[in-house]
């Protein structure tokens, strides 16, 4: 190949890539290093054309070289910097895959970021731009699990075959990988049957309120529903016991099964916690004063 031809050639490769990113499409495997590898192949062809080009095109491509080894060192500082981490999840019901890109940092507060891709035969994915997920976490409320143990990640479900569901420690949250599926209020009434508008906050927490009470007269059988997560009070008379049932939805819900004491209101945490539980001592439940 002569120096023309491979200079055109890396040019169209390039333009291909910004038209892509534009375009919100990328390159999967190229996603944990960004840029840095197009950029290396820009680096060592200009290296190679500057060797064997006369002396004109020789002080070009050194130019060029020297514009692109700074942008490389810029960008291998932000890729670190980020930190970004990746994980596929496979659907079960079609061709398609998601690839989940995330990465969190704490300052006081640990932040987590999400952004989704969708992709079907993995080697290029489509960027869900509206679909992304961030969630804050108090350090006095962190539950000590990883990022991915954050979002549910290991407990995802596919429900369509577009649509996935993360039991997330925040509450339930819905990844459409069609567009007109991206409308959360749209996606929730399809998911339940009914065009009824989903329950404010304000509406939980009374709820909440309503359930300690009935717990406190040991009302057995009383039932509530929080984000996915299914409590009902128990009493046996003869025992003089009271208790209640955890069941999450589908078995994968950010609370798993298992029977808690009691529900009360932590002004500390500023959450609704499940107390004295099977498998841990509490859970978050809903956040106080609908915050």
């Amino acid at each position: 190949m002569n120096t023309k031809r491979a200079l055109w050639f890396l040019a169209s490769v390039d333009l291909l890539l910004l038209v892509m990113h534009m375009a919100g499409y990328f390159i999967l495997f190229l996603k944990p290093t960004g840029y840095l590898i197009p950029l290396a192949v820009n680096l060592m062809v200009l290296a190679v054309v500057a060797y064997r080009s006369t002396r004109y095109r020789k002080w070009s491509t050194i130019v060029g070289m020297l514009v692109i080894l700074p942008i490389m060192l810029i960008h291998g500082f932000m890729l670190l910097l980020m930190d970004y981490h990746f994980t596929k999840i496979e659907s079960p019901l079609s061709k398609h895959s998601v690839v989940i890109e995330y990465r969190y940092f704490s300052l006081g507060e640990t932040t987590y970021e999400y952004h989704f891709y969708k992709t079907r035969f993995g080697l290029i994915g489509k960027r869900l731009d509206d679909q992304s997920i961030n969630m804050v976490i108090r350090g006095t409320e962190h539950p000590g699990l990883d990022a991915e143990g954050i979002l549910g990640v290991g407990r995802a479900e596919w429900i369509t075959e577009s649509t996935i569901r993360f039991p997330a420690w925040k509450g339930t949250k819905e990844v459409h990988l069609s567009a007109d599926q991206s409308d959360p209020s749209r996606s929730q009434e399809e998911n339940s049957g009914s065009s009824e508008p989903s329950r404010s906050k304000n509406e939980t927490i009374a709820e909440i309120e309503a359930f300690i009470e009935k717990a406190k007269q040991n009302e057995n059988g009383y039932t509530i529903e929080v984000n996915g997560t299914q409590l009902t009070s128990r009493f046996d008379e003869t025992a003089d016991e009271s208790w209640i049932d955890v069941i999450s939805e589908g078995d994968s819900g950010s609370i798993p099964r298992q029977q808690c004491s009691r529900i009360v209101a932590n002004e500390e945490h500023g959450y609704y916690l499940l107390e004295e539980c099977t498998h841990r001592w509490e859970y978050p439940l809903f956040p106080l004063g609908g915050e």
